[in-house]
């Protein structure tokens, strides 16, 4: 909860997103993204990112050879994600549309190698959730990788209770300013096996509150 509510404020000032999100995944977020590009993308794949930002994995991917489409609600960020793309010369290899998961049905069936996402299913709903999730496994070719890494609900109480009581003063705060509040992910290995994925790999941080998630799309 308290990671959607400072995005919210980081996306308001988004020149500032990209170290503030470092600054309150503990350096996660950067790792993630570059450890989803080292495992996943090989050059001349196709790749889809949810939630694109202000496009450091889209860059990344295309720098190691993909094709990268990306959308983001935030045309602000998307801004920032042109520009640094346009500076690296990757305009050939990375588009970016401005649309939220709702708009994932224009994308054509089977048309992805992967599908990737960081910092994004904390911000939805459910049952956005479980939507992107069925589109996800509908534009993958068979046999293509779904990647997520996100803030996620500790499972025990002590846990629950210590991120909580660390991170209170900045939840304090940005709900001051924001009025607005989510829940960090819960029960996401359910809902990507119940989306039609075949789970590879599920992992959390020492907090239990920072979720890795590598998933395949069965063959035919």
């Amino acid at each position: 909860m308290a990671g959607y509510i400072y995005m919210k404020i980081l996306e308001s000032q988004p020149g500032r997103y990209d170290r503030g999100i470092s600054w309150l995944s503990l350096g996660q977020s950067g790792r993630a993204k570059r450890r989803i590009v080292d495992e996943h993308v090989r050059p001349g794949m196709s790749v889809l990112e949810i939630g694109a930002g202000t496009g450091t994995m889209a860059l990344l991917a295309a720098r190691k050879g993909a094709r990268v489409l990306g959308f983001d609600v935030s045309n602000a960020m998307l801004k920032i994600a042109r520009r640094k793309i346009s500076d690296a010369k990757m305009d050939d290899r990375v588009e970016l549309w401005e649309m939220g998961v709702s708009g994932m049905d224009k994308l054509p069936s089977a048309s992805f190698d992967l599908v990737a996402s960081t910092l994004v299913f904390s911000e939805l709903s459910r049952d956005e959730q479980a939507y992107a999730l069925r589109e996800a496994c509908r534009v993958l070719r068979p046999g293509g990788f779904l990647a997520i890494a996100d803030e996620a609900r500790p499972r025990t109480a002590l846990k629950r209770l210590t991120h909580t009581a660390l991170r209170l003063p900045l939840l304090l705060v940005t709900f001051a300013l924001t009025q607005t509040s989510t829940k960090a992910v819960e029960g996401l290995e359910q809902a990507v096996a119940e989306a039609g994925f075949k789970i590879i790999r599920a992992e959390r941080d020492s907090w239990d509150s920072f979720l890795t998630l590598a998933a395949k799309k069965e063959e035919d």
